[in-house]
Order: structure tokens, then sequence, then C-alpha cells
């Protein structure tokens, strides 16, 4: 077989390889981007959840400090709560519009919803009438607390619904990541194949001799030295295994951002209420396991409302970032610190041997925070209000210390003498 007819194979062969490369590397984008979809799906679904719980809580805090204090700030959390509370829910029913039990579950939120709305709206209603006694008679009815807890069990089993879609997803997705890395491999060893006899064919018959007799030739003429380059080449198969890693990398590396930005505040770089009670109930575990302590630091930003409202977002923000900053820099380096939403933190301090502890890193705290700090030349002093709930002490249910955390940071923000209070059961009645 002569020169030409060899070479005319060998182009032939190399075109037909190019096209089923490109079928196969298209095929392969399409459906890696079809699951990578349905991961990022799930994922919106979870934080439109955490947000439109979040959202039912702001109006809860709003209704019950107008109540308490009948200041009009509170009234503002509440009405923009109602607001992201609707606007949430109704992008969940579109979201989960195709599965009909999450729709169903829906619906029964919406029941405990719109009851809790009415409650909400009728107190706020006797209050700006002056008729504070009556509007508090119907919180201690705990109607209002009725209606957040049966929506709180239902969202509890509406996030594990998807919180189960989501690990079969990914699952899913990672199935078809070993796929591909299977694929490249094999590709690897066919390409290698196909580019060494295609380059021996070649590099023997045409080009090489010629290419690396001139080159060599005035390299020498130069004296310059010869290197490995001299005797190999790039060819375009090269390039194409290149960009198939880079593309196999690339997916990997968004589901890995999509991960973290899922569980983590963007502004501070904390961790977000994602894995807040799953983080308690291992601290719970382990504490059982030890015969230790943990304890739930609920904070709140004094102030923080009018300071954000004159001074500017941009202000509001780095004072955000500030008192994270502090916060991460006074416990330790296996306690986590959440920004669990607006000016509010969350610090779980694990596996200690009793309660003093508490009370050390509450005054390495508060030392923390007697700095003043300079924001767009304002000299600002970050003020907190602290809650504690420590296990088992006061309850060795997740739920139960964030709440009771919740309602000490209450009380110590009606304090003005003292900046934090631990929980204590009085503080119910």
């Amino acid at each position: 077989m002569n020169m030409r007819i060899k070479l005319i194979l060998f182009i032939s062969f190399l075109f037909i390889v190019a096209i089923g490369n490109s079928i196969l590397t298209f095929t392969l984008e399409h459906f890696g981007e079809q699951k990578l979809k349905w991961v990022n799906h799930t994922h919106e679904v979870i934080i439109t959840t955490d947000n439109f719980l979040g959202a039912m809580k702001d109006m809860q805090r709003g209704q019950r400090g107008f109540i308490i204090t009948n200041n009009l700030d509170y009234l503002e959390p509440y009405h923009a709560g109602v607001i992201i509370a609707e606007n949430n829910f109704a992008k969940l029913k579109s979201l989960t519009s195709d599965n009909a039990v999450q729709q169903e579950r829906l619906e029964i939120i919406n029941k405990w919803m719109q009851l809790a709305f009415k409650e909400y709206h009728s107190t706020i209603k006797l209050v700006e009438h002056g008729d504070n006694t009556k509007a508090i008679e119907i919180v201690k009815q705990k109607k209002g607390k009725k209606y957040m807890d049966e929506i709180k069990v239902h969202i509890d089993k509406f996030i594990n619904v998807e919180m189960l879609l989501l690990e079969k997803r990914k699952g899913d997705f990672r199935e078809h990541r070993a796929k591909i890395t299977t694929i490249i491999v094999v590709e690897i060893v066919f390409f290698v194949f196909l580019a060494f006899m295609t380059l021996s064919f070649l590099n023997k018959n045409l080009f090489h001799p010629l290419r690396l007799l001139l080159s060599s030739t005035q390299k020498m003429e130069d004296g310059k030295k010869l290197e490995i380059e001299d005797i190999t080449s790039n060819d375009e198969m090269g390039y194409l295994l290149s960009s198939f890693y880079k593309m196999n990398e690339k997916v990997h590396a968004r589901t890995k951002k999509l991960d973290y930005k899922a569980h983590h505040d963007e502004l501070t770089g904390l961790q977000n209420r994602t894995n807040l009670y799953k983080e308690i109930e291992n601290s719970i575990k382990i504490s059982k396991e030890r015969d230790t302590k943990s304890a739930i630091l609920f904070i709140d930003l004094n102030k923080f409302k009018p300071i954000n409202d004159t001074l500017g977002h941009d202000v509001g923000d780095a004072i955000l970032v500030e008192t994270a900053k502090r916060l991460k820099s006074v416990v330790r380096s296996n306690d986590i610190v959440f920004r669990i939403g607006g000016d509010e933190f969350l610090v779980l301090i694990k596996d200690i041997s009793d309660s003093a502890y508490v009370e050390m890193i509450l005054s390495k705290i508060l030392k923390a925070f007697s700095k003043t700090a300079t924001f767009q030349g304002n000299e600002l002093k970050i003020e907190l209000s602290i809650g504690v709930s420590i296990l088992p002490d006061n309850s060795e249910e997740a739920d139960e210390l964030v709440k009771m955390a919740d309602i000490a940071m209450y009380e110590a923000k009606k304090d003005k003498e003292i900046s934090y209070k631990i929980f204590d059961k009085e503080m119910c009645k």
C-alpha cells in the first residue's frame, strides 16, 4: 500500500473518531447539565423553605415585640415578614408543582399560616386601638405558638423530603460523574494509543525526519541546547483530552461552590441556618456520650436598624461582617458561629465540662465588643443582647434550646443593665 493511500486512510479514520468524540462529549455534557440542574432546583427549594420559615419567625417576633413594648419599630419586621413569607410560599408552590405529596403538605402549611396571620393581625389591631390587655390575653392562649409549631412540624417533613431528594439527585450526579471519569480513562488509553500510532506513522514516514533535521540543524548552528520538545509535538488529540478534563473539573467545581453557598451566608462567610439543627443535634449526641454540656448563644444586635437606616446598608453590612469576625475570634475552632437572619447570630458552644465555661465565653465576647470600630468615618460601638440556653440543664431538644435562648435574649434586651441572660423557666411565666 503506497504512502498516499495510507495517508488517506489515516485522515478518514481520525475524522470518524473526531465526530464520534464530539457526539459523545455533547451527550455527556447535556445529561450532566440536566442532573446538575435538578440538584440546583432542589437546593433552591430548601433555601426558599428556610427563607419562608425565617420570615414567619420574624413576623412572630415583630408581633410580640410590638405587643410588649408598643414600639412601632417592631411592625416593620412584622410587615416585611408577611410579604417575604407569602412570596416564598408562592415560590415553593411553583417549585414543587410536579410533586403532589409536597403540594398537599404545602396546603396544610398554608392553613396554619393563614391562622397565624389572622391572630397576629388581630392582636396588632387591638394594640393599635389601645386594648393591650386583650391582645396579651390572646397571646397567652398560645394559639399563635401552636400555629407556628404546626408549621415547623410540617416544614420539617417538607424539608426532609427535599433533603432525601437532594441526596438522591447528588447521588445520580456523582454516578454520572463516575461514568464520565471511566469514559475519560478509556478515551485516554484509546487516544494515547491512537496518537502514538498516528504520530509514529506520520512522523516516521513524512514529517518527523524533515522537521527534526531542520530544527536541530538550526539550533546547532545557533549554539543552542536541544530540548525534549524538539523531538516531540503537541497534537489536537491532547487538546481534546485536556478540554474534556477541564469540562469535568468545571462541573465538579460548580457543584462544590453551589453546596458551599447553600450552607453559608454570602456576606459574612458564616454558616447559615440550613445545618443549624443538625449541628445542634450532633452536639447533643456528643454531650450525652461524654457526659458534658453544650450551650446555645442567641445574639441580636441592639440599635442595628436605626444605624442601618441612617448610615446606609454599606455601613450595616460592614457591622455584620465585623460582628462575625469578633465572634469567631473568641470561640474555639470546634465551636460554630451562625448568621441565622438579619442582625441575628447564634453561637454553638460544644462539649464543655461545666457552665462556668459559658460565663467565660460571654465575658470574652463582651470584652471583644467593648472596643469601638470605625465604619466609613463613623466611630460606633456594636452592642449585643445575648440569650443563653444550656444542655442538659434547660433541655435536651435542639428546637427547645434555640427557643429558650431566643426568649432569654429578649429578656436581656429589656434589661438595660446587663447584656446577657441565661434562660430560666420563670421567663416563660
